[in-house]
């Protein structure tokens, strides 16, 4: 019995060998190393869709609801100036059609648009950016204001948040005329909002300045989208006069 126990074990050990050395000689095929790569590729592939169903379920989605809801709004609104402004009764109180007053809806629409919803919406994401980010009578170091397009009028300034001004520390800001910085100009006391004078208030040395500011400061933002910090007030000692 010893014996063929012992042939039977031999055997077993025989056969996995042989398994083991298919299994090796096929993973260093060709063939072998396509299968893994494809398996590995499926599988990168499957948790990804994992984990864009993720974000579109607990990120996207949720988002997605809170914007829609006003432009629903918006658009059931239109839609109910529109029945009412393009539709005419005849003489038989039957509701029709008009070119003409669609025409001139549709262009008053535009005129709209241009000239106060889409600077109201501006407004708005100006007044939610400065409340997240404002900065307060915060000091810095500036320099080098200059006048960079000068049909908008608006400026450039440059700084740091310590000395030495160095690649990590320094920072831009913008000075320009907005409805936001109009209205909090005025809100504050200060009368219209004048990016000249502002500008003018940081002098060609290095000064230490007491600035309020808002605005992301994200040197990828700042030099892929061209998105700046707004500077909305100053006050300038040269470091000469400094005691």
């Amino acid at each position: 019995m010893s014996t063929l126990r012992d042939e039977v074990e031999a055997l077993k050990k025989k056969i996995a060998d042989e398994s083991h050395e298919k299994d090796k000689v096929h993973a260093r095929s060709w063939t072998g190393r396509t299968q893994y790569n494809l398996t590995a590729l499926h599988k990168f592939v499957f948790q990804v869709v994992l984990a864009l169903s993720w974000i579109y379920a607990h990120v996207i989605r949720p988002v997605a609801r809170i914007l829609f809801k006003p432009v629903t709004w918006l658009w059931r609104l239109y839609r109910f100036l529109w029945d009412k402004a393009v539709y005419y009764e005849d003489a038989y109180q039957n509701r029709q059609f008009s070119k003409t007053r669609a025409g001139m809806f549709l262009l008053l629409s535009a005129v709209f648009a241009w000239y106060v919803f889409v600077p109201l919406v501006v407004f708005i994401c100006h007044a939610l950016l400065y409340f997240s980010t404002v900065k307060r009578d915060e000091i810095v170091y500036l320099t080098n204001s200059q006048e960079i397009i000068p049909h908008e009028n608006e400026h450039s300034v440059q700084g740091c948040h310590a000395l030495p001004c160095t690649d990590q520390n320094s920072i831009y800001f913008r000075i320009r005329a907005s409805n936001f910085n109009e209205a909090w100009s005025i809100l504050s006391g200060r009368g219209l909002f004048y990016p000249d004078y502002v500008a003018a208030s940081v002098p060609v040395a290095i000064s230490h300045c007491k600035i309020t500011s808002y605005g992301l400061r994200i040197k990828l933002l700042m030099r892929g989208l061209d998105i700046y910090p707004d500077l909305l007030k100053t006050e300038c000692t040269p470091l000469s006069e400094q005691p």
